[in-house]
């Protein structure tokens, strides 16, 4: 199965779940977010949903027997959460509650300034803007997420000319 179906047929699969676990604003971010918002060549490996921590702790509970307790996020010193991987999907989601990015000036809660809803089956998803998934990954600042941004960056520039 190809990353765009694997993702399709994920959130096919958690749509309803997340939408009925759920009480706050929240978003899917990362490569997945990349891919529904249209960024060519950027196949997502996981799901990464952004929500309040209340809404992870939700989620984790719902979702209990899906928990993939043996995964630890990468760069654990550079962001932390209330975290969970679950992996009984084509594709694993991973909930990241009241996420928050160690920067120069300190610990920051990560806030989705500008987003857009994309339709999936019959559910508006929030992703946030290709802009604004630049500024997210500068954010981060890793070299991968820079790289990304660098990417985006450069299709915003060719979709203006375009």
């Amino acid at each position: 199965m190809s990353p765009a179906s694997a993702l399709h047929a994920s959130l096919r699969l958690a749509l309803p779940g997340l939408a009925g676990t759920f009480h706050d604003p929240w978003w899917i971010i990362g490569s997945a977010a990349l891919a529904l918002a249209g960024m060519p060549d950027a196949p997502p490996q996981d799901i990464d949903v952004l929500c309040s921590t209340e809404d992870a702790h939700r989620l984790r509970a719902a979702w209990s027997a899906h928990l993939d307790a043996g995964h630890a996020p990468q760069d654990g010193a550079r962001f932390r959460s209330a975290f969970s991987r679950f992996a009984h999907l084509p594709m694993p989601l991973e909930a990241m509650g009241g996420l928050e990015v160690r920067t120069d000036a300190g610990w920051q809660p990560l806030q989705v300034r500008e987003d857009m809803a994309i339709d999936v089956d019959s559910h508006a998803v929030r992703v946030p803007t290709l802009g604004e998934q630049r500024r997210i990954l500068h954010l981060f600042g890793r070299d991968k997420d820079l790289a990304r941004a660098g990417r985006i960056a450069a299709f915003l520039e060719h979709a203006h000319v375009a």
